[in-house]
């Protein structure tokens, strides 16, 4: 997200009040899933061909259309048989379930800034299969869509966040995107149930999101607030969004199979307490997009005081592939500030400017830790010096700089390299900046030094290698109808 504050836009359709926070990067320059690819893949087609990700010959263009708007307060089905059109803030009230059938489409209007909610104590079920996935997208004539067409997915629960009282009780927060106003929509996140599952959402494609509310203000593609780590989240791809892919404020969600293509900030966004899992993460930028755009970016909050639970999400087999140009706004593979900790293991980042900048410090030994990764093809920036591909030399005062020391003289090229199995040499997956085909694994196994994830009943542990993918027959980001890499 971009600017930490709340933008408020009147009379959407006439109904309700939107809002957003956003944040800015300040560089200048639960149930059983559906059958899967393992991580290990197979070899198959590269994205669906399909762009609304029908199944079969049934091509959605020859649906009948039905709109959604309002306020769901009992629980619907959203039929594959029909296209459905989202009207403004479409909000699933507490105590209802919004079902969504395998093949669906579901098309958000421009006009009235459609964005669907999952309020705090409701649920959504969705629940594509790879060549059946369920595709939120534009609602504009194949061709004519474009990022910020519509708004986007929000989640919300009740999970732990870090905004307390006096007394330590959870303050709930409202969500960007979404002000309680209106018609009384209730956007607050935030609460004491860890383990609470808000749904199931798999195979699902969500692109051409990211609404602009206001100025630099933007939804992203799919929101978390709050969702505790009975939700059930895997093989999600987020593409073509004006804002972040992935943004997770707070809660304890876990989730699996992540792709990110051509966003237009952060692909991934970590805030407010956020201590969940992630495994099986892939990024691929827009190289064509001057702007601040990160790989990982993660707050503790937006003052960076010691709030907790602090941010801290454990993280297993990334694949970041960033623009692989050098262009005036920074981009880093992880930007970690603001007080945030986390463990990040079985990184592969390559094509940013820098591959690593903390600012703020790391806290006590051990609580921020990114180790058995790999940093290579860092740009850098005109005469600022990336050293071994990892951060850049840190001795000037200039604000806006990337030379500038934010983080109190650490050292971060030596504080990487002093961690166990990290390196940075060529990790051989050039192809992840094929925009239309792309390769994300590499050629051989990149086993030398990784770590083997926990057996914890959530990570693979059988994935003892560097990245996303075991090696280039790893398809799992390039196979079936829920993933598509080309530009329409």
């Amino acid at each position: 997200m971009r600017t930490h504050g709340l933008v408020v836009l009147t009379a959407i359709v006439g109904l309700v009040t939107l809002g957003v926070v956003a944040c800015s990067d300040d560089g200048d320059l639960g149930g059983a899933p559906p059958p899967s690819t393992t991580s290990g893949g197979t070899s198959g087609t590269s994205g669906g061909n399909d762009p609304d990700g029908g199944p079969g010959t049934d091509d959605p263009a020859n649906r009948p259309q039905e709109t959604v708007e309002g306020e769901i307060t009992a629980s619907r089905t959203l039929t594959a048989d029909k296209t459905w059109l989202l009207k403004g803030l479409v909000s699933v009230k507490p105590g209802a379930t919004l079902t969504i059938e395998k093949g669906t489409v579901i098309k958000g209007d421009n006009a009235s800034k459609a964005i669907l909610l999952i309020e705090a104590g409701a649920k959504i079920e969705a629940v594509g299969t790879p060549d059946e996935p369920i595709v939120f997208t534009s609602q504009a004539a194949e061709g004519q869509k474009a990022p910020g067409d519509w708004g986007g997915v929000i989640i919300l629960g009740n999970a732990p966040i870090n905004v307390k009282d006096a007394n330590g009780n959870p303050i709930q927060q409202s969500i960007e995107g979404i002000l309680a106003a209106g018609v009384g929509t209730n956007s607050k996140y935030g609460g004491d149930k860890p383990d609470e599952s808000s749904g199931r959402i798999q195979y699902v494609r969500i692109e051409y999101s990211g609404v602009v509310i206001g100025d630099n203000n933007e939804v992203n593609g799919l929101t978390f607030g709050g969702v505790g780590r009975g939700t059930v989240v895997d093989h999600i791809q987020i593409r073509q969004t004006l804002d972040d892919c992935f943004e997770f404020f707070g809660g304890t969600v876990d989730a699996k199979y992540l792709a990110c293509q051509h966003n237009e900030d952060d692909g991934f966004d970590f805030d407010l307490g956020y201590t969940g899992r992630l495994q099986f993460l892939v990024l691929q930028q827009d190289p064509t997009h001057e702007g601040d755009d990160n790989g990982f970016e993660s707050d503790n909050d937006a003052q960076g005081t010691g709030a907790l639970p602090l941010t801290a999400p454990t993280v297993y087999n990334a694949t970041i592939c960033g623009k692989n140009v050098s262009l005036a706004k920074e981009q880093y593979g992880l930007l970690l500030r603001k007080n945030t900790r986390g463990t990040y293991r079985n990184l592969v980042v390559s094509g940013f400017q820098a591959a690593l900048d903390i600012r703020d410090g790391i806290g006590a030994p051990g609580e921020l830790t990114i180790a058995n990764s790999v940093f290579f093809n860092s740009k850098g920036a005109g005469s600022y010096v990336v050293t071994d591909h990892i951060a850049f030399v840190e001795d000037g005062t200039t604000a806006g700089q990337p030379d500038r020391d934010d983080d109190n003289g650490l050292d971060e090229v030596a504080w990487f390299k002093a961690q166990a199995g990290n390196a940075w040499t060529d990790p051989g997956v050039t192809g992840c900046f094929d925009a239309s085909a792309p390769v994300f694994g590499p050629t051989t196994s990149l086993t030398d030094g990784a770590a083997t994830p926990p057996n914890d009943g959530f990570f693979d542990a059988t994935a003892s290698y560097k990245g996303a993918f075991k090696d280039a027959n790893d398809t799992w980001a390039t196979t079936g109808k829920w993933v598509v890499w080309a530009d329409n």
